[in-house]
């Protein structure tokens, strides 16, 4: 009888206490969204967080952020956007920042979806899409569907298929990958930033970890690596390619989060599309956003 209640403490209760003990969303999303200087809209699958900045009669940007980052990550892109003329369309994704937490169908599909309501939602039939990262998979799978209304589409280290996630397979682990995810996948997501703290403001870093603290933020996160979000977009790239979208593909040769050798797989789809690699890795463009917006923009209105 001893060694079966040992074995129920070892494997049972003593995982559940730091399960619970490990607990660091102790914030509503209400809360955390209080006095963020975003608006709200109510799409299908929840609440959006989002900015529409500049005049309504200019060509209009819409900026889609990363995995892990939210918006505001890319407040220097926006700035130089509006400084050259252009209505910016910026917002946080679900699952992310100040949006709703999605714990349901999280996939590629649901993030397409939030993008083409948050257009159609702004009034706006002719878009320059710029995506990053993640957000360069949805622009992707939105540009695929929707070639009637994208005039030019900018891709910043665009993930094509699967980025590189340590840790990721101890989600899997039956029966205990919601503790080693909680204890080890999050953290690992929070320590991405701390070689670029040097080089981000406070407001944003205290911003990346309060998002950690909301409420469903862990699952959220746990079903968007598990699903489809990360998946190939090889295909959407060729549609794109044979629908004669001009394009932008900035990416960084010693990336280690993004395969390079993807991106260059990807880009074979395209008619003379515009391409800069640059050094630096995944976040090159840390430090030198204003650069990075500014190239893009040049080359748009080549």
């Amino acid at each position: 009888m001893k060694w079966i209640l040992s074995l129920l403490l070892i494997f049972i209760v003593i995982p559940a206490c730091l399960y619970l003990a490990l607990n660091r969303e102790n914030i509503d999303i209400n809360e955390f969204r209080l006095d963020s200087g975003y608006e709200e809209v109510r799409l299908s699958d929840g609440v959006t967080s989002y900015k529409d900045i500049g005049d309504k009669n200019n060509k209009v940007i819409v900026l889609v952020h990363g995995a892990t980052f939210g918006s505001l990550a890319y407040e220097e892109y926006v700035n130089v956007f509006l400084e050259n003329n252009y209505r910016v369309i910026t917002y946080d994704q679900y699952g992310r920042g100040y949006s709703d937490r999605v714990n349901d169908n999280v996939s590629i599909e649901l993030m397409e979806n939030q993008l083409k309501e948050l257009i159609e939602h702004c009034e706006v039939e002719d878009v320059i899409l710029y995506g990053v990262s993640f957000g360069a998979a949805v622009v992707a799978k939105y540009a695929s569907n929707n070639q009637e209304n994208v005039s030019f589409i900018g891709y910043q280290v665009p993930l094509i298929d699967s980025a590189n996630v340590p840790l990721l397979s101890i989600v899997k682990v039956p029966l205990y990958g919601d503790l080693l995810s909680r204890a080890f996948l999050v953290p690992g997501v929070l320590e991405r930033i701390e070689e670029y703290e040097d080089l981000m403001g406070k407001k944003l870093i205290d911003h990346y970890i309060g998002q950690f603290k909301v409420k469903g933020t862990e699952n959220f996160f746990k079903k968007f690596f598990l699903g489809n979000a990360m998946g190939n977009r090889l295909n959407d790239h060729k549609i794109i390619g044979n629908n004669f979208i001009p394009s932008y593909f900035a990416y960084a040769e010693d990336d280690t989060e993004i395969d390079s050798q993807l991106v260059e797989e990807a880009i074979k789809n395209y008619n003379n599309p515009i391409v800069k690699k640059y050094s630096g890795g995944h976040f090159f463009s840390t430090g030198i956003e204003r650069k990075v917006a500014q190239e893009f923009i040049d080359n748009i209105q080549k």
